[in-house]
C-alpha cells in the first residue's frame, strides 16, 4: 500500500473510505448479543482476545510482519505506543460515562461529529487542509449529519424513542458532556498512527497498537474476570464467537483501512471521516440481512431511513466531486 511520500489520491481514499464505513458498520450486528450477555469488563476481554487473534491475520504477509517486529524492537515507539493507547482508553471511559445518563440518540449526534474533529486535529497536527472551500465542507457534513441522524432515528423502537421532553431532560442533565471528547480521540490516534507510523506498512502499525493493548488488557480484565468467577462464558459461546468475528472485521482490518485511507489522502482525517455517516445506514442493511438468522436484531423499513440515506448519498457525492476536482497538494 501507500508508504509516506506517495502521491494524494482522493478518488482511491473516497474507495478505502466507503470500504472502511462498511467494515466498521458490522461492528454493532455482529456485537449486539455478546453486548446484551456479557458484563462490561468480559466485553472489553473477548474484545481484547479477538484483536490478539487478528495480529496473526495482519502480519500474515512477509512485509507486514517484518514491519511489525521492526516496530516494537525500536524503544523509541514504545512511548509514542503508549500515547496512542492512553488516547484510546479515555475515548472508551468517556463514552461510558456520557451513555451512563445521556439517551442514545444524544451520544450518536455527538459521535458522528467527527468529521468536524477529524479535520481540525489534520490541519493542527499534519497542517493538513481541507480539500474543499469551509461552505462546501461545513454544507456537506451538515447534510451527511442530519442525514445520519435521521436514520438513527428511523431504526429505533417506538419504546426506544424518546418524548421531546425526556429527550431535553436527558440534554440538561448534561452526562453527554463526557462523550464530547470521543470523537476526537478517535480522529486523534488515527491521525498520531500516520504521523509516527507511516513509514511502516498500515497492518504492521495496526497490529502493534494492538499488541500494547493486549499485553495491558487481557491480563487484567481476566484477572478482574477470575477475581468474580465470571470467566466461564460456555453459554455465551454463539454470542462471543460472533463477537469475535465482528471484531476482526471491524476494529482490525476496518482500522487497517482507516489508516491506509489517511495515507492516501495524505493524511486528510477530515475527508475520509465524511464517508462514516454512512455507518448508521450500512449498520441497518447488514442488520437487516443477518436479522434472518438473529431475530433480535431488525431493521425498520421507516421513510424517514430512505429520506437519510438519500440526504447522505447526495451530500458525500458532491463532497467526492468537489474534492476531486482541487487542485493536487504536495504529500
Amino acid at each position: 500500500m501507500s508508504r509516506s511520500g506517495s502521491a494524494i489520491d482522493y478518488r482511491l481514499g473516497s474507495f478505502y473510505a466507503l470500504v472502511t464505513a462498511f467494515l466498521f458498520a458490522t461492528q454493532e450486528p455482529f456485537s449486539f448479543l455478546a453486548a446484551e450477555r456479557l458484563s462490561t469488563i468480559a466485553f472489553v476481554c473477548v474484545t481484547q482476545v479477538a484483536l490478539l487473534i487478528s495480529i496473526p491475520l495482519l502480519t500474515v504477509r512477509h512485509e507486514s510482519r517484518r514491519d511489525f517486529i521492526a516496530l516494537l524492537r525500536d524503544p523509541s515507539n514504545y512511548a509514542k505506543l503508549a500515547v496512542i493507547f492512553a488516547i484510546g482508553m479515555s475515548g472508551l471511559l468517556l463514552y461510558n460515562l456520557g451513555l451512563a445518563h445521556a439517551h442514545p440518540i444524544i451520544i450518536s449526534a455527538i459521535l458522528n461529529l467527527i468529521p468536524f474533529w477529524a479535520a481540525l486535529v489534520a490541519l493542527i497536527v499534519l497542517k493538513v487542509p481541507i480539500p474543499v472551500s469551509p461552505g462546501v465542507f461545513f454544507g456537506c457534513f451538515a447534510g451527511a449529519f442530519v442525514g445520519a441522524m435521521a436514520v438513527a432515528w428511523s431504526q429505533l423502537d417506538e419504546a426506544q424513542k424518546p418524548a421531546l421532553g425526556a429527550l431535553a431532560d436527558s440534554f440538561l442533565e448534561g452526562s453527554w458532556v463526557y462523550a464530547l471528547p470521543v470523537p476526537l480521540c478517535s480522529a486523534l490516534g488515527a491521525t498520531l498512527i500516520g504521523k509516527w507510523f507511516g513509514n511502516y506498512r498500515e497492518s504492521a502499525a495496526i497490529a502493534a497498537n494492538f499488541f500494547v493493548a493486549n499485553v495491558l488488557l487481557i491480563p487484567t480484565t481476566l484477572a478482574l474476570l477470575y477475581g468474580r468467577s465470571e470467566l466461564k462464558v460456555d453459554h455465551q459461546l454463539p454470542a462471543v464467537l460472533l463477537m469475535i468475528a465482528g471484531t476482526i472485521i471491524a476494529a482490525s482490518i476496518g482500522r487497517v483501512f482507516y489508516q491506509i485511507s489517511l495515507t492516501t489522502t495524505g493524511g486528510d482525517n477530515g475527508f475520509v471521516t465524511m464517508f462514516f455517516n454512512l455507518v448508521p445506514a450500512l449498520t441497518a442493511l447488514i442488520s437487516f440481512a443477518m436479522s434472518w438468522r438473529i431475530a433480535a436484531l431488525h431493521f425498520s423499513f421507516d421513510p424517514l431511513f430512505f429520506v437519510g440515506l438519500a440526504l447522505i448519498g447526495v451530500s458525500l457525492v458532491q463532497f467526492s466531486l468537489k474534492s476531486w476536482r482541487r487542485p493536487a497538494r504536495a504529500p
